[in-house]
């Protein structure tokens, strides 16, 4: 059964191998990249370093959050699931992403679910620190605005997708945003490291596992993917944007 992260002084201590991971992840963030260093020593010194193990819970949509939280190794699958139990995946945050935001800016219950896709290292600040860091950074101002304004047109097109565009389409789509957090260059192609069953990859398009499985048969049959055990090897970029534009 999932767990959620509630109590996070029950966590073991973190290693030295975790804690120079997530230095590193913070340094390279886009979003804290730019603050002081003095400033992204304190948000280590103060958060709290977890590990979840795949399938935990980290939020609930509609739960309390007061912890901003940094992917640092592995991947969280952000999603909502209506009362019918039916699930849609917004999308897999990356190592150096940031989940729960908005609340935490605005003090409301969670808007999605977060639950680790992998056994996934996250480092968790507290609503104060941040409060007090984008008091003194007008970095991290900058960089956390331009994130909730990326996030925003990438809700409203993703709504626009889903209502106007053809599944294949849709799946074409969702393989081409899994290329630039996943992809990783071969000599054959584009491989996406995220593991994904097709039933994940449904829940992602919002559709049945039968119909996403008709569609990324074809997109294999024409060359422009192929598909292993859960994952897949994108062999023809171009061509998948040209299916996305409807080419």
């Amino acid at each position: 059964m999932s767990k959620s992260v509630r109590n996070q002084t029950d966590s073991a201590s973190p290693s030295d191998g975790q804690r120079s991971l997530a230095a590193a992840t913070l340094e390279r963030s886009a979003w804290f990249g730019g603050c002081r260093p003095a400033t992204r020593d304190s948000l280590l010194a103060h958060g709290v370093l977890r590990l979840l193990q795949k399938g935990e819970v980290l939020s609930r949509q509609g739960s309390g959050v007061e912890h901003l939280c940094l992917v640092v190794d592995g991947s969280l699958a952000v999603s909502t699931t209506t009362r019918t139990g039916k699930r849609h995946v917004a999308r897999y945050l990356e190592p150096g992403q940031l989940m729960n935001l908005v609340p935490v800016l605005d003090e409301q219950p969670a808007i999605h679910d977060a639950t680790a896709h992998s056994t996934t290292l996250v480092l968790l600040m507290h609503r104060t620190q941040i409060q007090e860091a984008l008091q003194t950074e007008s970095a991290l101002a900058t960089a956390l605005m331009r994130l909730l304004c990326l996030r925003a047109r990438l809700t409203y097109s993703g709504l626009s997708d889903s209502t106007l565009l053809p599944l294949a389409q849709r799946c074409a789509n969702a393989l081409l945003q899994l290329a630039e957090p996943y992809g990783l260059p071969r000599d054959d192609g584009l491989a996406i490291s995220l593991k994904l069953s097709q039933d994940e990859f449904a829940d992602m398009v919002g559709c049945s596992r039968p119909m996403a499985n008709r569609e990324l048969k074809q997109l294999e049959a024409n060359g422009v993917i192929r598909m292993t055990y859960s994952h897949f090897v994108i062999l023809d970029l171009e061509g998948l944007r040209k299916v996305v534009a409807g080419k």
